[in-house]
């Protein structure tokens, strides 16, 4: 049985208020509420934090008047400072101290190091580095910070006053000497050199001199006059060398340039070397040129001859090719190579690498099955003429017989290796003329039809090629299955997706160009419609790219007619592999109007709903089953139903 008690919470605070106030006053130990150690313990700690207090106090009040000193002390100190006529001694004293000392409440000693030159004096150069102090106000910081040193109005620096002026001197006298030497150089450049003595220097170098303004000193501009110019024997490099371009300067202008190279790097012996008009080139370096510029010109006749050997391939252009001739295959790429190492010429001949060795190249075209893992090039077939594509990465090209002998005569490689081809037509219709015979006469106007006849039936013939050893089509599709897997499996890719305005999108869009371009996430508009990006993965289903189109241009999803090329995308649930759609790739919707529009959020919201859950009790049984319930719907005559 429970029972309450009546409390007044009034009465009960007045009692414990009451009792606090009689611990409060009571000091008797006998009437104390607290136990006797831990009132003793509180009475110790009380007295200690009263001495912490009063120490406390006794330190604020001390800082306090020192400060208040300090006050007073820069008060008088900077009332004495000033000097008061010309004739007063006074004293220097370092303005980054001064102003370290009035703001400072403990400063450290005077110090005048940094306005002391070398001479242990004061320069004229640090003038805006110091103040002047009267006798009383130094005599009195002195004394009581000491430091130093002192230095005094009688001690300025004669000796650095002259260094100056002498500088100044000689930067007159060489700005003077310069201007007269400059026309020297400027007529050394024309090739005017005056009769007598003269000198080689770099002609690059000389023009950085001359272009160089307001000089007073020489400088690390100055140095190597002749450092291009020699070579690693320490002799005179020959004239064709690269970057070995000289200048005659007359012997005057090649003393001056020599005193102030030696000034300004004394060490560098070989920038500054002599070479007179008469010094002949190294021996050395001159044998080593000869020899490399025979290797130039041999290198250069050899793709000379080249280039007249094959003077059809050299262009880069399809030729006529023709069924009653043989021919041999060899990769387009590396003929893209072969085609840009032999056109190069000129400095930038050395730089074109040479291509990879072709038989290696050839052999390296077959399978384990001894067959070729590499397509040719497909043939087109216009106006009677067969010729064969043009591509630069991949595929096997065409050559005649003939370029192949001169491939195999310049390339070192063996002739019986080479991959041997044919063309063929799809049928066996005979080159012969229908209808025409040698016994039978035929007038003008048969034989007229009867050639646009045959020239129909050539028409609908399709070339191919024929090749020994014959392509192997099992490594060729294991290769491009094993490609087009790895081009498919990508993620956060952008594609680039047109809203067409119209029935049918522009030729720019269902055939785009395959230039690169600079892409933008961003919708722009078009003369046909606009475009925006989208950041997709292979995964990505037809529907989700759907959702982000509606979102992206307010084209409900039901609505689109989404297209890559001519051909039409559909089923929502595949993905973007499944429809080979890759990185980069350009698709257009259409919006076709057919069902009106609503928003995005009802679709969203939709995908949310699940299907409502079954009473607890009725689990087990046939009334919790959603899917036998969608069948009655679907089905309400089956056998189930009665």
């Amino acid at each position: 049985m429970l029972m309450y008690t009546c409390v007044n919470v009034k009465e009960n605070y007045v009692n414990s208020k009451k009792s606090f106030q009689k611990l409060e006053s009571d000091v008797d130990v006998n009437n104390i509420y607290l136990p006797l150690h831990l009132y003793k313990e509180v009475q110790e700690l009380n007295s200690l934090v009263g001495k912490d207090c009063e120490e406390y106090q006794s330190k604020k009040d001390r800082h306090l008047s020192y400060i208040k000193e300090r006050r007073e002390e820069v008060k008088q100190v900077l009332s004495e400072a000033h000097v008061r006529s010309i004739e007063e001694p006074f004293f220097w004293i370092s303005t980054e101290w001064l102003r370290q000392w009035s703001d400072i409440i403990t400063p450290s000693c005077i110090d005048n190091l940094p306005i002391q030159c070398s001479h242990g004096k004061v320069p004229f150069t640090r003038v805006t580095l110091m103040k002047r102090l009267s006798n009383t106000a130094w005599q009195w910081l002195f004394a009581k910070y000491g430091g130093g040193p002192e230095l005094t109005n009688d001690d300025f620096c004669i000796d650095c006053l002259k260094n100056a002026a002498e500088k100044a001197v000689k930067a007159d006298d060489y700005r003077e000497k310069r201007a007269v030497l400059r026309e020297l150089a400027e007529a050394a450049l024309a090739g005017n050199c005056s009769v007598g003595t003269s000198y080689y220097v770099s002609r690059p170098w000389l023009l950085q001199w001359l272009r160089r303004r307001n000089v007073d000193t020489p400088c690390d501009a100055d140095a190597g006059p002749t450092a291009a110019l020699t070579c690693t024997h320490g002799n005179l490099l020959p004239e064709l060398s690269s970057g070995a371009k000289r200048v005659l300067v007359p012997e005057s202008l090649w003393n001056f340039f020599y005193e102030n190279a030696v000034k300004v790097k004394p060490e560098d012996s070989l920038g500054s070397s002599a070479f007179p008009a008469d010094t002949e080139p190294c021996e050395t370096c001159s044998k080593e040129m000869t020899e490399v510029a025979s290797l130039e010109d041999s290198l250069r006749a050899e793709k000379l001859r080249q280039r007249q050997n094959h003077e059809k391939l050299i262009l880069g252009k399809s030729f006529a090719l023709h069924a009653d001739c043989s021919y041999f295959l060899i990769p387009s790429s590396w003929l893209a190579k072969w085609r840009a190492y032999v056109t190069t010429t000129g400095k930038n001949m050395s730089s074109i690498i040479e291509p990879e060795n072709l038989e290696a190249i050839i052999c390296s075209l077959t399978c384990k099955h001894s067959r070729l893992v590499e397509r040719p090039l497909e043939l087109a077939w216009k106006r009677g003429v067969i010729s064969q594509k043009i591509s630069t990465t991949g595929g096997l090209a065409l050559i005649s017989e003939s370029d192949w002998k001169f491939f195999c005569e310049e390339w070192n490689a063996q002739e019986s290796k080479g991959i041997h081809a044919k063309i063929a037509f799809a049928n066996n219709t005979t080159n012969k003329v229908p209808g025409s015979s040698q016994e039978v006469p035929v007038v003008d106007e048969e034989l007229d039809q009867i050639k646009e006849e045959k020239y129909c039936q050539l028409e609908e013939r399709a070339p191919f090629i024929i090749t020994d050893p014959e392509i192997c089509e099992v490594c060729i599709g294991e290769r491009e299955s094993s490609e087009l897997v790895q081009k498919l499996n990508y993620s956060d890719e952008d594609i680039c997706v047109y809203l067409v305005h119209g029935k049918e999108a522009p030729r720019s869009i269902i055939e785009p160009s395959n230039a690169p371009g600079r892409t933008s996430k961003r919708s722009k508009k078009t003369l046909h419609g606009s475009s925006m990006n989208f950041r997709v993965s292979g995964t990505t289903s037809v529907y989700q790219l759907k959702m982000m189109i509606w979102e992206a241009f307010g084209v409900v999803k039901e609505n689109q007619k989404l297209c890559k090329g001519v051909v039409e995308i559909e089923g929502d649930s595949a993905t973007l592999a499944d429809k080979n759609i890759f990185p980069g790739d350009i698709l257009w919707v259409v919006d076709s109007e057919i069902y009106e529009n609503r928003d995005i959020a009802d679709e969203l919201s939709e995908q949310k709903m699940e299907p409502n859950q079954a009473e607890e009790g009725f689990r087990g049984t046939l009334l919790s089953s959603v899917m036998h319930v969608q069948a009655l719907k679907d089905n309400p005559t089956d056998d189930s139903v009665v």
